[in-house]
């Protein structure tokens, strides 16, 4: 599974639990840690799905100034402005790897981040998920939606990577007193924020959603 090893590449970077999961649960919410992952309004406007414009533009069918300034979102953190699209075309080519090889967004990611010195200290010294996710979400990630239920819904699926992975007490709290939530189905199935692409079904399953096209995340 993908989570693992998002969640063991994360944590050996920035060594802080729920910096990570934080972390997680917002390209969760982005792409379904999916990194072939593309926004699903553009499937229907491009006529591919997520492995055929991830070919496409591996092998130079899609090229490259379609893919930088087409304004689709791609990959783990959905990346959509045009010169951050066109830095990850430009990783991946100097790596010779697919434009949605997870090591390689990965490493970009983390690349990435060098640039966000707030979002990155508040990954490494965060007390809560809550405060990890929402650094990124309204630092990093940037939606147009930033309201308090996208930003509990996010800190939500962090918490879930929290207890799945990190080797804390489950009942430690961080310093806002509970702010580390648990994720219920219910909430899930009924309590979602319009910016998020996955949700969980009663199984613990992803599930997509449709997102109207002026809900584009700035990433």
């Amino acid at each position: 599974m993908n989570e693992k090893r998002i969640w063991d590449f994360l944590l050996e970077k920035i060594g802080n639990p729920c910096g990570v999961a934080g972390l997680m649960g917002n390209l969760y919410a982005e792409s379904g840690l999916n990194p072939r992952n593309l926004q699903n309004t553009y499937e229907r406007k491009l006529g591919m799905t997520d492995e055929q414009y991830t070919k496409a533009v591996d092998k130079g069918k899609y090229k490259a100034g379609s893919f930088i300034h087409d304004s689709a979102g791609y990959g783990l953190a959905q990346w959509t402005y045009h010169t951050r699209k066109e830095k990850l075309l430009n990783f991946a080519k100097k790596r010779k790897a697919s434009i949605g090889d997870l090591d390689m967004q990965l490493e970009y990611l983390w690349q990435e981040l060098q640039g966000y010195k707030g979002v990155l200290k508040a990954l490494c010294e965060a007390k809560s998920v809550r405060k990890a996710s929402d650094a990124v979400l309204t630092q990093y990630e940037r939606p147009r939606n930033q309201g308090d239920s996208v930003k509990k819904k996010r800190a939500s699926f962090g918490q879930r990577y929290y207890d799945q992975f990190a080797s804390q007490p489950d009942d430690e709290e961080g310093d806002d007193g509970g702010e580390m939530m648990i994720n219920t189905e219910k909430e899930n199935a009924y309590d979602v924020p319009e910016d998020c692409v996955f949700v969980l079904d009663a199984n613990g399953n992803p599930v997509r959603l449709e997102v109207p096209d002026d809900e584009n995340d700035q990433a």
